[in-house]
């Protein structure tokens, strides 16, 4: 048999992204698609690739990403290589409540201020539509295949700003009307943010109703909840009842069961030390909600720390009229009451909270890479004040890395659990440019994180089990089509990895053990150098 495939992958074993257990078999790839798995050595291609000692698996999917802001830039590809090199190759964008599109004339510059810590550098919006924003970007081409969330924060702001109210009636019919419009255009789901403005100010009325449309279009409700906490000031009354991050789950599932709609709850995770206890009860009104008929899961990742705005952890009466409000005695002085409260109540210290980016801030480059602790003590002020004073200076576009994620250097349990769950999805919830001279160890290395330390070494879940849940698990939720298996008509989208040593590289290092990484057909990573000569992935959309 004479060269019937482009690209032969020979003699490496395929995880084929099903959870079956792995096999023998060469990989036949002809137009940009998987077209045979064969015993090996039955067929012959123009190029084949060396397999043998390697795991063969379908490119990774990234279920929660904030590439969203670096798609439209040419060099997007260059910027993202981090995340080509540990495997990815499809990335889910328009999370936690803010995507691209669609916006008006007036709601863009509000877009912008909501993405600050997202974007490299500013462009224009040569779009409005979902529908517009999809072919621009797909003309512009991208180094990965994409899919889209449409924002309900981005949503929010083209129908009435940022307004801190429950939406009018004929605002409501607009926002479901924007919703079933973008979902049409082809996105994916609707996500929010509720921890953010503007989705902060949206209740459960608002979000069912939403949910209604996201059902009867067949999409998904992909949503950063009110609480990852078990105390916030998001719920009252405060100290009595379940725990807050517990009531949000509560709430959220409510609201997808009210309007129908299958339910994905983004980076679940437990935020200081004393809510790490809450994690069993968490998991389990997950569970019984879909043992009563919910259609809901969660992702995760694989680290104690993640990254966020500085103000993510301002209660919603200080966001509204945030500029003013950060400048003002009494609301500081209240402000300092309830931060010590709840610092004390959540076992959270200002040590956690370290600065990565000042928000483009000459002043603040140099607290960059310091935690809040140590920037106190270099300007002679008290932690509370140097928080406020890096929310204020960058106007609250600061990005930091929070500590106590499920865990810590010495204690993880509550990240172990989550992790091995059969409904987690793996996800990088990486924000990544060039701005800052410090990034999220997830940006490098989630993935072979997750194979290395997480299932070879710990021994949480088999080989088999994280390939699912980084490819077709993550391709089933969201609904993309073609991508996740190694299977014929599938995406030729591969990773190669060195089960016996894969794993993280080290902070700001490539990872180590991912040998090639294929898009469409191409070798667009080869021993951890990427070959970006054009872009090789694809702008899904929902059919």
């Amino acid at each position: 048999m004479t060269d019937e495939f482009d690209l032969v992958v020979r003699g490496g074993d395929v995880i084929d992204g099903t959870g079956r257990p792995r096999f023998a078999a060469d990989v036949g790839i002809k137009e940009g698609r998987v077209a045979a798995l064969t015993v090996p050595g039955a067929i012959t291609g123009t190029e084949t690739l060396d397999a043998r000692g390697f795991v063969v698996a379908p490119g990774f999917v990234d279920i929660h990403s904030h590439a969203d802001w670096l798609l439209p830039l040419a060099d997007h590809g260059d910027i993202l290589a981090p995340m080509l090199r540990q495997g990815v190759t499809s990335l889910v964008v328009g999370n936690c409540g803010h995507s691209l599109a669609p916006v008006t004339e007036d709601s863009t510059r509000l877009a912008d201020a909501s993405s600050e810590i997202l974007r490299d550098r500013a462009f224009p919006y040569a779009w409005r539509s979902t529908a517009e924003m999809l072919d621009a970007i797909e003309a512009r081409g991208v180094a990965f295949n994409v899919a889209f969330l449409a924002g309900h924060g981005t949503i929010r702001q083209s129908v009435m700003g940022n307004a801190p109210r429950a939406p009018k009636a004929d605002e409501l019919d607009a926002l479901r009307r924007a919703t079933r419009d973008s979902l049409r255009e082809g996105a994916f789901g609707l996500s929010a943010g509720l921890a953010y403005k503007p989705g902060v100010f949206a209740q459960s009325d608002e979000l069912a109703s939403l949910c209604s449309v996201v059902a009867e279009e067949g999409a998904i409700f992909t949503v950063h909840g009110r609480a990852y906490v078990w105390i916030s000031p998001f719920y009252k009354p405060m100290l009595l009842g379940a725990p807050h991050n517990v009531r949000s789950v509560d709430e959220l599932v409510t609201a997808a069961k009210r309007g129908g709609a299958r339910l994905q709850l983004s980076h679940q995770i437990f935020i200081g030390r004393r809510t790490w206890r809450t994690y069993p009860t968490v998991l389990r009104r997950i569970e019984e909600a879909v043992a009563s008929g919910v259609d809901v899961a969660f992702d995760a990742f694989p680290y104690t720390v993640g990254n966020t705005t500085i103000n993510a952890i301002l209660p919603a009466w200080v966001l509204d009229h945030f500029e003013e409000r950060i400048r003002d005695p009494k609301v500081l002085a209240r402000l300092r009451r309830e931060f010590a409260m709840f610092r004390l109540a959540l076992g959270l210290d200002w040590s956690d909270i370290t600065v990565t980016w000042g928000g483009g801030k000459p002043s603040l480059e140099p607290l960059e890479g310091l935690d809040i602790a140590a920037i106190a003590r270099r300007l002679g002020i008290s932690p509370f004040d140097a928080y406020v004073h890096v929310s204020r200076e960058s106007s609250g576009s600061a990005r930091v890395l929070i500590g106590t994620y499920s865990g810590d250097d010495t204690h993880e349990e509550p990240l172990r659990a989550v992790l091995s769950h059969r409904l987690c999805a793996f996800e990088t919830d990486a924000i990544l440019t060039r701005r800052g001279r410090f990034h999220n160890p997830a940006s490098f290395g989630t993935f072979p994180r997750v194979l290395g330390r997480y299932s070879r070494d710990l021994g949480l879940f088999s080989l088999e089990e994280a390939v699912r849940r980084m490819t077709s698990f993550p391709a089933e939720r969201i609904g993309l089509p073609g991508i996740g298996r190694l299977a014929p008509g599938y995406a030729a989208d591969l990773v190669l990895f060195d089960p016996r040593v894969v794993g993280e590289g080290g902070p700001n290092a490539p990872p180590v053990g991912i040998d090639k990484v294929v898009l469409g057909g191409h070798v667009v990573v080869d021993r951890g150098v990427t070959r970006l000569d054009r872009p090789r992935g694809r702008v899904l959309r929902r059919r």
